[in-house]
């Protein structure tokens, strides 16, 4: 990840502009991916990963003094937390209403780029610079991650989990070789097999989808 270091705080910015650029720079393509894989197949009958991940930023711009800037990395797990926290509240208000009755999303069709009032289970506040989320730009990550999921689809099982892992999630290689019960040479071996196939596989799928893609995957469309 790269354009911030640890020592320059852009959470301290109130800028439209500062904000875009941060929310760019955690790749927010990698985030709908990961967003999709946590959503049950009952939250997705009423939610999406875009509104899912909307709902975050409007948390994270309100709640973003809350976070100790320390770079890139640590900012992305902060945005994962708080989109984990969504999805429980979600998933929670699904059990207990049916159908998930009361649920209020705001779309992403309906904030129209502008900074405007974010409305999460009838709770109104000033969600600050979007322009990140406009639908322009929404459907532009909703492209690059669809093409991620389709080169993760592209690997082998035991490959894509050892990618998916450390490309997605930012689990390092030793905490997926014991979450996986395996030894480290054998998942650098994975990683390293699955990350070539992963690349050519996204390469295929961004040009399959957008002919203007450059040959190269960007840093955003790569996963984190």
């Amino acid at each position: 990840m790269a354009g911030f270091s640890a020592d320059e705080n852009p959470l301290l910015s109130a800028s439209s502009r500062a904000w875009d650029e941060l929310i760019e720079a955690v790749g927010p393509a990698s985030l709908l991916v990961v967003i999709e894989s946590r959503l049950s197949a009952a939250l997705r009958r009423h939610t999406t990963a875009e509104d899912v991940f909307q709902e975050a930023l409007m948390h994270a711009w309100r709640d973003r003094a809350d976070c100790e800037w320390r770079g890139l990395k640590s900012f992305r797990s902060w945005l994962l937390t708080i989109i984990d926290h969504r999805i429980g509240h979600l998933a929670a208000a699904s059990a207990t209403q049916k159908r998930g009755a009361g649920l209020r999303i705001t779309p992403f069709s309906g904030l129209d780029g502008r900074p405007g009032l974010g409305s999460i289970s009838g709770d109104s506040y000033f969600a600050g610079p979007i322009g990140s989320t406009t639908p322009s730009r929404v459907a532009i990550f909703r492209e690059q991650a669809a093409a991620m999921q389709a080169a993760l689809a592209a690997l082998p099982e035991e490959l894509s989990e050892v990618v998916r892992l450390r490309l997605f999630e930012q689990i390092t290689l030793q905490e997926i070789a014991e979450r996986l019960g395996a030894g480290m040479s054998v998942v650098r071996r994975r990683f390293g097999s699955g990350l070539e196939i992963y690349e050519k596989a996204l390469r295929q799928a961004l040009v399959s989808r957008s002919p203007s893609h450059s040959a190269r995957p960007s840093e955003s469309t790569r996963g984190r």
